[in-house]
């Protein structure tokens, strides 16, 4: 498994940055950014309405000089984003032309070296139920929390209205047979992320894949090595999943495409949960690095939701750093442990 991080930016001094604390791949930008760019906050903006269309059309001159400035301070540009527009995730007039132009973007892609395409089916998002706890953490670390009361009572939005499980199923059955077959045929993976948080409704628009067994049914749904799971440690362990037996499930199937490596702790699955530090929440992230390990995972594994550290910058550069010394030290021990069982057998 390879040390990764997503980038919003190629500034020198982002790149630089990551290089030097350990990353090895990133997740590559389709925009020729150069100045460095905030972190997103704790707690995202309330989503109003679905994405809008697919955006501006990826440029793969772009691409290439986005790819080119990555490789040339070491790092392995591996992986991009996939935005799902709303015609797309509700089914409207203009969703075959989105498609088309996803289907685009996955050749453009695999021109210029990319492996891996994330994506999250979500047409709104849940994140009207995080609330900070400011100074909760540990030394007085600000950590970010979910709570599906806050939002379980949200009336539907106009302009979005209500969408049922069956049909946002039939949404992400045609997107899948629409793009999976082109995604084969040029070698790239498409990896489906979680709904995040896991809640099954949020304000009348059901969430596809909230729950162990939805992922399950998006990989049978198209038998293709592309079609993949975007692993979140974070997300399987508030949906109450064991996260090192989920990654040992879809890894000995070859279906991990991504992995978010983050810990939580969980006052009741889907429904509460408190995001911490990698090292002490519920889930077991050394078993975790283990099962990634066993199944012979080679892609990226990428820290997610740092918790606030006081004094820390803009783009918490401490935070991620924390996180990516962690993870490597997890992978270290690891195959040090491997290499010490094969000189053991050796000597037998």
């Amino acid at each position: 498994m390879k040390i990764g991080k997503e980038l919003s930016d190629v500034s020198m001094a982002t790149l630089g940055f990551f290089r030097q604390i350990g990353v090895e791949e990133v997740s590559m930008p389709s925009r020729f950014v150069t100045e460095p760019r905030r972190s997103r906050p704790l707690i995202p903006p309330a989503q109003l309405a679905p994405p809008g269309p697919a955006g501006e059309p990826w440029d793969e001159g772009v691409l290439r000089q986005v790819r080119d400035r990555i490789v040339s301070i070491g790092l392995a540009p591996t992986t991009m984003h996939l935005v799902i527009s709303g015609g797309i995730l509700l089914g409207t007039a203009e969703r075959d032309a989105d498609v088309e132009e996803i289907c685009h973007a996955i050749r453009m892609a695999a021109r210029v070296g990319i492996r891996t395409l994330t994506y999250n089916f979500t047409a709104l998002r849940a994140s009207e139920g995080y609330f900070l706890q400011e100074g909760a953490g540990r030394g007085g670390a600000t950590l970010r929390a979910f709570d599906a009361a806050r939002v379980r009572h949200l009336p539907p939005l106009d302009g979005v209205g209500q969408h049922s499980r069956r049909q946002m199923w039939e949404r992400l059955s045609y997107f899948l047979h629409a793009t999976i077959p082109v995604a084969e045929s040029v070698g790239v993976r498409l990896a489906a992320h979680p709904n995040d948080p896991p809640v099954a409704e949020f304000r009348g628009v059901a969430q596809p894949l909230s729950s162990l067994d939805d992922l399950r049914q998006l990989i049978e749904l198209v038998d293709s090595p592309a079609n993949a799971t975007y692993i979140d440690t974070g997300v399987l362990t508030e949906m109450g999943a064991d996260a090192p037996a989920v990654i040992r499930h879809f890894g000995q199937r070859g279906r991990i495409g991504m992995v978010h490596f983050r810990n939580v702790r969980v006052e009741s699955p889907s429904e509460r949960y408190t995001e911490t530090f990698l090292d002490e929440g519920d889930c077991d992230m050394l078993a975790c690095a283990q099962a990634l390990h066993d199944v012979g995972y080679e892609g990226m594994v990428e820290p997610d939701h740092t918790p606030g550290i006081p004094g820390d910058t803009l783009d918490t550069w401490v935070g991620w750093a924390f996180a990516i010394g962690q993870i490597i030290a997890l992978r270290g021990a690891i195959r040090s442990l491997a290499e010490r069982e094969r000189c053991g057998q050796g000597e037998r």
